[in-house]
């Protein structure tokens, strides 16, 4: 198997890029995103009256936002041509199924990229109110890129299994879905042990709060682009398969079968041993608030018992110290 060729590459995202804004459901998908973000941060979350001027609420509701962008995104670039009879003369093209999954998937990830941009005016307003800390929000925007490319692999093979785009729409919410509560408070606290520590290495939601707070753990960079590469893999097999009806090698069949099960075990199972692996952790916020100074390292060198920070939270708290609860738990 040649590797994939970069021209041919750019051109299947030029056209997939071309056919998404020949229509005007895809302005529609932006506006409509950019609308509930603005909706999410200003009103729901009542920015004017948390009295801080952050970005993080938008942040926290980035992966749900995700889960529905990338699913529309994604739910007609294989169905569509499943349906309309296209998919058969896609595979007799000169150009190898990777090259077509790898071009589809970067349109995908440069039309999720624009939607994230047109949030950006959002923080700018913010540094205008009042001093802004650029830290979290670009910790932030590279955590929803990678955690759009992650579902965006997922929805692409959930799109070439299926020839109905509202059921790729639908399915592909429901596993992006999946992940984003594998890692979740409530999940972990049910099960507990082993399995707790499972579902949070392999949890799409838990990894994306430690990167908005500002913190880049190459652990969790590493989970994202692994869970690309595995369902890009998936849908590259899943569309060659469908050639196997022609083809009677069966040699060839189990190879593909063998390699395809290896790499997304292989990459989904570092996520777990990386767990237990101290990596390389950058603190981006200004004054590196989540990191230990050289002289509290000195400090607690010259201890001689374990030092117990325990702190209370009530459930309820007041309006103008709701937002501050978030920080300290942070820390």
């Amino acid at each position: 198997m040649s590797l994939p060729r970069l021209p041919v590459i750019r051109e299947i995202e030029r056209k997939e890029l071309n056919l998404f804004f020949g229509a005007p459901i895809g302005y529609l998908f932006l506006a409509a995103f950019l609308a509930v973000t603005l909706f999410i941060f200003f009103w729901v979350e009542a920015f004017f009256a948390r009295n801080i001027a952050d970005v993080r609420p938008m942040f926290e509701w980035m992966p749900v936002l995700m889960i529905f962008l990338s699913a529309a995104i994604t739910m007609r670039m294989w169905s569509e041509e499943r349906r309309t009879g296209t998919l058969e003369f896609v595979a007799t093209l000169p150009a190898s199924t990777w090259e077509f999954v790898l071009g589809k998937f970067l349109a995908c990830w440069l039309l999720l990229g624009l939607a994230l941009l047109l949030t950006l005016p959002i923080p700018v307003i913010v540094s205008f109110i009042s001093e802004l800390d650029w830290g979290p929000v670009f910790a932030g925007y590279l955590a929803a890129l990678l955690l759009g490319g992650a579902y965006l692999a997922i929805g692409l093979y959930v799109s070439a299994r299926s020839d109905s785009q509202i059921v790729a729409l639908i399915l592909s919410a429901l596993l992006c879905g999946v992940f984003y509560m594998l890692g979740s408070p409530l999940l972990v606290s049910l099960t507990g042990g082993w399995l707790a520590e499972l579902f949070q290495s392999l949890g799409a939601g838990s990894r994306f709060e430690s990167i908005t707070r500002g913190v880049l753990d190459l652990r969790d960079l590493y989970y994202y682009v692994s869970i690309a590469l595995v369902f890009l893999a998936l849908n590259v097999y899943a569309l060659t398969r469908e050639r196997w009806a022609h083809d009677g090698n069966k040699t060839t069949h189990r190879n593909w079968q063998v390699g395809t099960a290896l790499l997304a075990g292989n990459l989904l199972l570092a996520n777990v041993w990386l767990g237990s692996v101290s990596g390389a952790r950058f603190d981006l916020t200004e004054g590196r608030i989540y990191s230990i100074s050289d002289a509290t390292h000195g400090y607690l060198e010259q201890l001689r018992e374990p030092l117990l920070i325990r702190g209370y939270f009530s459930e309820k708290t007041h309006p103008l110290l709701a937002p501050l609860v978030p920080r300290m738990k942070d820390l």
